[in-house]
Parts: C-alpha cells; sequence; structure tokens
C-alpha cells in the first residue's frame, strides 16, 4: 500500500511551514512540543527540512533531554 499527499496536505504543509517560519523569523526557538500545541504541526522535522530546501539557514540543538530546538540563523528566512 503507497500513501499519496492529497491537495488538501500540501496546502495544510504550506500553512504549518509559514507558521514555522514566521515563529522563528521573531528570533524565538522552536521545539517540536510547541510546534505541535501552537501550529497543529505533528512532524516540524519536515517543515524544517522543507524550509531548509526553501534557503532558510535553520540550526538545530540538542537540549539535555534529547528534545531538538531549532533556530532560524538567516536574517529574512530564505523565503520562497
Amino acid at each position: 500500500m503507497t500513501f499519496q499527499r492529497t491537495h488538501e496536505d500540501h496546502k495544510r504543509h504550506a500553512r504549518q511551514k509559514d507558521k514555522v517560519l514566521s515563529h522563528l523569523q521573531t528570533g524565538a526557538p522552536l521545539t517540536q512540543d510547541q510546534a505541535r500545541e501552537l501550529y497543529g504541526c505533528m512532524r516540524l522535522a519536515s517543515r524544517i527540512s522543507e524550509l531548509r530546501k526553501a534557503g532558510c539557514l535553520i540550526l538545530s540543538l540538542r537540549h539535555e533531554t534529547g528534545v531538538a530546538v531549532y533556530l532560524l540563523l538567516s536574517p529574512e528566512g530564505g523565503r520562497e
């Protein structure tokens, strides 16, 4: 069985990606738990990967608890 993304999936992911980028552009870090609570984003790492492919320079750090923390390093954020 193969899973195919629907048009609605693509739209939802694009909205999440925009919200994640806006959050990171404020200079605030973002974790998976925050992304889920604030934006309904269940796969933050996927949205971060998409943003990186779009040219954003995003740093991934590991908190001592093992949680990934993301920070935007490029001021413009590489918007498409």
